[in-house]
């Protein structure tokens, strides 16, 4: 499966949340605790705690614009121990670490005419320890060719508008290089990180 991503900072996670509420369905709030190891050849794999769950993901990562393309491999594992001393044996070590507060959201994109084009989109609004708040949108799908890519990154810049974000605060850079490049090991506390919803 490949993902078309983009993912921007928030300033006013309050009032982002807001304006996704008004086109979008939540579905869930989860925590997500996330160990990255690499090893000499730079190749990297997220190891992620998740409602109980570790799924251990590896990506074929390509930046094309503004957008990720990742070519997306990951499966669970029991024994996460095990699977540590094996990735350390293969010359893997742990190389930073990420905590992030999730809200989620599933939309059906719209054409410039208001008509649902049948595009499901993912959004997620996310406090990540130690960088601030994000939006991510995704599109998910199955070997895509040069077109597909591209009206998926129209509807990414679409629903990005919805969400009240402008274009300048897409962030190129993954989260593995601003957490490398992050003075603090610890954000600063910031605004509540989450409302409630009842449904």
């Amino acid at each position: 499966m490949t993902e078309i991503e983009l993912k921007a900072h928030v300033s006013d996670p309050a009032a982002t949340e807001k304006k996704i509420c008004a086109f979008a369905t939540f579905t869930k709030e989860t925590e997500k605790f996330d160990a990255y190891w690499k090893n000499a050849n730079t190749v990297k794999v997220r190891i992620r705690e998740e409602e109980g769950v570790t799924v251990v993901t590896y990506k074929k990562k390509e930046l094309r614009g503004d957008i990720e393309v990742n070519d997306e491999k990951e499966f669970t594992i029991d024994d996460r121990e095990a699977f540590e001393t094996l990735i350390t044996d293969l010359g893997f070590s742990r190389d930073s670490i990420k905590h992030k507060k999730t809200k989620s959201f599933d939309y059906v994109a719209h054409d410039g005419a208001g008509n649902a084009n049948g595009t499901p989109v993912t959004i997620e609004l996310s406090r990540v320890d130690p960088l601030g708040w994000f939006v991510e949108i995704e599109i998910l799908k199955d070997n895509p060719d040069s077109e597909t890519i591209e009206r998926s990154r129209k509807t990414l810049s679409e629903t990005l508008k919805l969400c009240g974000i402008g274009e300048d605060a897409i962030e190129k850079r993954y989260y593995t290089e601003m957490i490398a490049l992050s003075d603090d090991a610890r954000s600063k506390p910031g605004a509540p990180i989450f409302q409630k919803h009842n449904n």
